[in-house]
This record gives structure tokens, sequence and C-alpha cells, in this order.
């Protein structure tokens, strides 16, 4: 087996780490496992902001691609006179307020913006947050529309127009479609190199339609791409620490996160009413564990890789599921260990430098440090508005209050129901297997064994990821000939 190690077939690429990218919580939850350059960055290429210089005290969370488990959320601090306010207050104003201050931290100096839209609460609420930091900052705003099926089977563009109508003011509004994405023309054509390569490593929320959104926002003149990613994790409705007041409430709340996910939701909310131990604790965190998004992220592990890096892979997945579970258990806040765990997969300064690093750098406020410090720590009530039609907007009601009630009724009264949420938007995968392409680079890395048979639609998915991303790595590690 060749590549082990940095001295794989590409120079300075580390191919245990490569083989990262196939274990179940990469491929399910887009974890970014470590950086697949054996020095941390390419050679002769700048470390991108936010690579280093992070808090030390959260090393070991880092190094399992979890949250840090310490008050603060990642040691974040809370500035400002609305961080002196009551932590848990259920009051939209303050939401919106220090969202818009997210917004205005993340658009900096840039004065074209696009917000990319996917039909969700989260990107209507972040749109209405930007509309509002951008007349502030004197920054020019784009929708951008990631147009895809939504829950119903409708085009989500109707809605976003429908939203962006009853905003008001004057939006430029960017249709992208996955069919028309750039990048996929005839080899050797200005289409079809057009890859986005990234320096940093494989990008795994540059999806189709991302690709396409970040194209179109690029034409246009947009520096910065705002995304609502990480929304649900943050501000959704999770486990209940207490019974709300009045017990009507509490029964649907409870019957919410049921139909949610599943009777492990409420047994998990059972163990925290029983007490708050370090028993209780860890009994909760296994339940919880077992809780959507991360069930998928416990199936087995591929079987494309050869023997040896298959037993490294399964080592590393065992190890980050255990320090997942400690990192619940350390709370005795479950709201908080809730949160903490649905944020595991954007800890760490790797997922914020792969997108500042992209061809049009993408951030997200609901991920901003001082924000979700705040959300963190909201109780679970906070997050729940009993008076909403459904159980989808009932558990984000706490966000829906920041869309003005014109345009509620496009608000979506369900989530994504198919395909796999790696990135800003959800990828639809096809049922059924898929088979492996000859991938001469992953085979030559030893990442692909050579008698891997078919294989899910995400794995074929992430393999022609990982060629695309080592044939880039190889063209800059590579010095070029010199005559003489």
């Amino acid at each position: 087996m060749s590549g082990g190690g940095s001295g794989g077939p590409v120079p300075g690429i580390d191919a245990d780490a490569v083989a990262l990218y196939l274990s179940r919580p990469s491929l399910a939850l887009g974890v970014y496992p470590a950086s697949p350059w054996a020095g941390g960055s390419p050679a002769g290429q700048p470390v991108p902001p936010g690579a280093d210089g992070d808090d030390p005290g959260a090393a070991d969370a880092r190094k399992a691609g979890v949250a840090d488990p310490r008050p603060g959320m990642a040691g974040a601090p809370e500035t400002g006179a609305a961080d002196r306010r009551e932590l848990g207050v259920a009051d939209p104003r303050e939401l919106g307020e220090r969202l818009r201050d997210a917004v205005g931290r993340a658009v900096g100096s840039h004065r074209t913006v696009a917000v990319l839209h996917d039909g969700g609460i989260g990107a209507t609420a972040l749109l209405v947050a930007a509309t509002a930091a951008g007349r502030a900052l004197g920054a020019e705003v784009t929708v951008v529309v990631a147009d895809h099926p939504g829950p119903d089977g409708a085009s989500v563009a109707v809605a976003t127009q429908q939203v962006v109508a009853a905003l008001g003011g004057r939006h430029r509004f960017l249709l992208a479609e996955a069919a028309r994405l750039p990048g996929t023309g005839p080899s050797g054509s200005p289409e079809g190199r057009d890859t986005g390569w990234n320096p940093v490593a494989p990008d795994l929320g540059r999806t189709p339609l991302v690709r396409a959104a970040e194209a179109r926002a690029a034409r246009l003149g947009a520096t910065l791409l705002l995304t609502a990613e990480g929304w649900e994790d943050v501000l959704q409705a999770g486990p209940l620490p207490s019974l709300p007041r009045g017990l009507r409430a509490a029964r649907r709340q409870l019957a919410d996160r049921w139909r949610a996910e599943g009777a492990a939701a409420v047994l998990a909310d059972a163990t925290s009413a029983l007490g708050r131990g370090a028993r209780a604790r860890r009994l909760r965190a296994g339940l919880q564990v077992a809780l959507a998004p991360f069930a998928e992220a416990l199936a087995d592990t591929p079987r494309v890789l050869p023997p040896e890096r298959l037993a490294h892979v399964e080592a590393w997945t065992a190890s980050w599921v255990r320090r997942l579970v400690e990192c619940l258990a350390a709370h005795r806040d479950p709201v908080r260990a809730y949160v903490l765990a649905r944020t595991a997969r954007f800890a760490g300064p790797l997922p914020a430098a792969v997108a500042a690093a992209a061809r049009l750098p993408r951030r997200s406020p609901f991920l901003d440090p001082a924000f979700a410090a705040w959300a963190v720590r909201l109780p679970s009530a906070a997050r729940y508005d009993e008076r909403l039609p459904g159980p989808h907007l009932r558990r984000n009601g706490l966000l829906v209050s920041l869309v003005p009630r014109a345009a509620r009724h496009a608000l979506p009264a369900a989530g994504p129901t198919t395909g796999t949420t790696t990135g800003p938007v959800p990828v639809a995968f096809p049922a059924g297997p898929a088979a492996v392409v000859d991938h001469p680079l992953c085979r030559a890395m030893g990442v692909l064994d050579r008698d891997a048979g078919p294989v899910e639609p995400v794995v074929a998915a992430r393999l022609a990821a990982l060629e695309e991303w080592l044939a880039g790595a190889g063209r800059v590690s590579r010095p070029a000939r010199t005559a003489g």
C-alpha cells in the first residue's frame, strides 16, 4: 500500500488524515477531522484566518472535532452592553439585535454581500437581519436563492420571492440552480476547469447548489456570501430541563420533540428531570448521541478503505463518539449540552478556515462566537412558541419571531425530509448503491481499496470530491521545473 503518513503520491499530504474524510462523522455531519496537509497548510501558502492562534484551552476538543465543553463556547468573550443583560430571556428584540450585530461583524468592510437563501426559517431570519445591517453599514445586499424542491415539493424560489416582497426594500434577486452549475462542462473547457479548489482542505460545504450560488454572486460583484448554517443547531428547542409554565405547553413540546427526534429524545428529557448528577448526565448523553443528527454518524465505516486505513478510521470514529459523549455529560444544564453537541461539526478552526478560503468566502452569523455563546445558554422554553401552527414552526418559535408577520406565510411548515445536510444547503442523494469510479489519486494515496464494490451515493460523492482536491493539491505542492 502506498501513500503512508505524509509521504504519499501528493507531496505534503497526510494520507491518514485524508482517510478520515471517509469516516461516518464526516460523511453524515460534515465534520472536518483534520487538515490533510502534513504541516497544517500547503507549502508556500499562508495559514488562513482562524487556522491558528485560537484558544489553546480547547485543544483536546479541537483534536476530537467536538465542541469546546468549557463555559463560553470556545472561550468566546461576550462583549457590549447587550451581553450584560440577563441570559435566557425570550425577547425577540434582543435576538434581533444580537443577530444584526453578528451580521455586522461578518460583513465588516465588504460592500456587496450576498445572502444564500435555501427557503428555510433561518435563511429568512438572516435576510431580515442582513437587510437591517446592510442599511446601517452602507452595504448592498443581494439575495441568491439555492433553488431546490422544498418539503412540500415546490420550488423554494417562489417562497423566497414572497419573503423578499414582504420585506420591502430593493433587493437584487439571483437564482442558482445545480443544473446550470459552472464546472460541469467538457474537460478542458473554461467551464470544466472552474473547480474552485480550496487551498486549506476539501470544502465539504461547497455542494452543487452552493457552487452555483457563489458563481452567480461573484459575477455580480459580491465579495462575501452569508449563509444560515448552524441556525437549527444553535436556536432550535431542545431538551426540557424542567416543565415550562403550563402543563398543556409542556405536553405539546414533548409531543413535538417525539415527532421530530423519536422516543429516545423524550427519554433523554426524562433523565434530565430525574437529576443532574454524573450518572444521570452520562445516561442522558448516551441517549442524545443516539438521536438525529448523530444516528448516521454511528453507522459502520464504508468498506472502501484498505484494511489498514479502515482500522485507523474506525479507531478515530470511536474516539470522536466517546469525546462527544464526554462533552455532553460534562454539563449539568441539558439544554446547553444538547446545543453544544449539535454544533460539534462546526467546532475548531478548520471549518471556518475552509469557508474563509473559498472562491467566494462564506460566513454564518449564527456561528459567530459571541452570538453562539449567548444562544447556547437560552432555556428550552425560550426557544419554543406553542402558539404557532405545526411542530417545525413551534420548535423554532424564537427565530420565527424575527420574521415580519407579512412574510410568515412563506415559511416552510416542515424541515427538510430528504437528503443529507453537510453544508449550507441540503444535499439530496439518489437511492441505491453507486459504482465506484476509478480515482487514481485516492488509490495511490491508499484511501481506496482496489476491490471496493458499489457504495452509497454519499460515499461516491465524497470520493469524487477527494480526488478533485488531491489533484489541486498536487498542482500547488510540486514545484515547477526550471530550465537548465
